[in-house]
């Protein structure tokens, strides 16, 4: 007897021929069961009889309406998949967020599926904030910025803040949100820098301020000093006595070491060609 598509046997109705014979080399009929379940079922097995359901009639489904599994509830049994290998039961349901989906009841109860895919964009949104300022803010880079160079062998200032025994204090390392606090109350925007008052102590309330740009680099400027021919001057003064600017200075400092700086001076008064500051350190040391 030829099976025809649209013919019912028992609770299933044939839909389409399976492209895959099972391992006997058998065909196999793609039907759909009154319940909504889709199963793959071997020619004979309909013929004969033995095949009448998806399994249905022998497992009723234990229904789980109404349940909330995270952000999905629950609205309706939707359909039962049965192969030849695995089954899977399917549900309606209705997400916080207003969407519906389909999710499998495996999914459900294993916390897989906890949502209609908005809890991951959210989760998303979540790592580019902290305490609802983003990431993404200036303050926020110095606040990271000032950590990283306390606490990172590999950031390249550490051995002027870490490196010297320079620490973040707790509260503000722990807490975004307790700096950006403190700073609000304490004249930051975003012409402004941190200052440590004493270079030597952390970065703690009680120890910080916030300074213009300009104002951070001239207290830079006369606070580090370099000495050069038994002349010990600050790095503005020097700037002024070799004709260079401080920020060149405080950046040569910061980059390559008091010692390369006060070498590099030195050559500068011999030779009175201040271009060496513009060069390379790999090449200073050849001029």
């Amino acid at each position: 007897m030829e099976i025809r598509i649209g013919e019912r046997f028992g609770k299933l109705t044939v839909v389409s021929k399976d492209e895959n014979k099972d391992k006997g080399g058998c065909i196999k009929w793609i039907c759909k069961c009154d319940c909504g379940n889709i199963v793959s079922v071997r020619s004979g097995y309909l013929r004969n009889g033995t095949t009448k359901s998806c399994g249905c009639i022998r497992r009723k489904v234990k229904d789980i309406s109404g349940e909330k599994f995270g952000r999905l509830t629950v609205l309706d049994f939707h359909h039962k998949y049965t192969g030849q290998n695995s089954h899977a039961t399917y549900w309606h349901c209705k997400c916080d967020c207003g969407k519906e989906v389909v999710v499998s009841q495996g999914n459900l109860h294993s916390g897989k599926v906890r949502s209609c895919g908005c809890m991951n964009v959210d989760r998303r949104k979540e790592a580019n904030t902290t305490h609802g300022k983003s990431k993404k803010t200036r303050i926020y880079t110095i606040w990271a910025g000032m950590k990283d160079r306390c606490c990172n062998p590999k950031n390249n200032s550490y051995r002027y803040y870490g490196g010297k025994g320079v620490l973040v204090c707790p509260e503000w390392s722990n807490d975004f949100l307790l700096f950006y606090n403190w700073s609000m109350k304490n004249g930051y925007n975003d012409n402004m820098s941190i200052d440590r008052i004493d270079s030597s102590k952390n970065y703690e309330p009680s120890n910080c301020r916030w300074i213009t740009c300009n104002e951070n680099s001239a207290r830079t400027c006369r606070t580090i000093f370099i000495t050069v021919d038994n002349s010990c001057l600050s790095i503005n003064d020097w700037a002024s006595r070799i004709k260079v600017s401080d920020t060149t200075l405080t950046s040569r400092y910061k980059e390559f070491g008091k010692e390369w700086l006060e070498e590099s001076i030195g050559k500068v008064l011999e030779s009175h060609d201040n271009s060496i500051l513009y060069k390379n350190k790999r090449y200073a040391s050849s001029i």
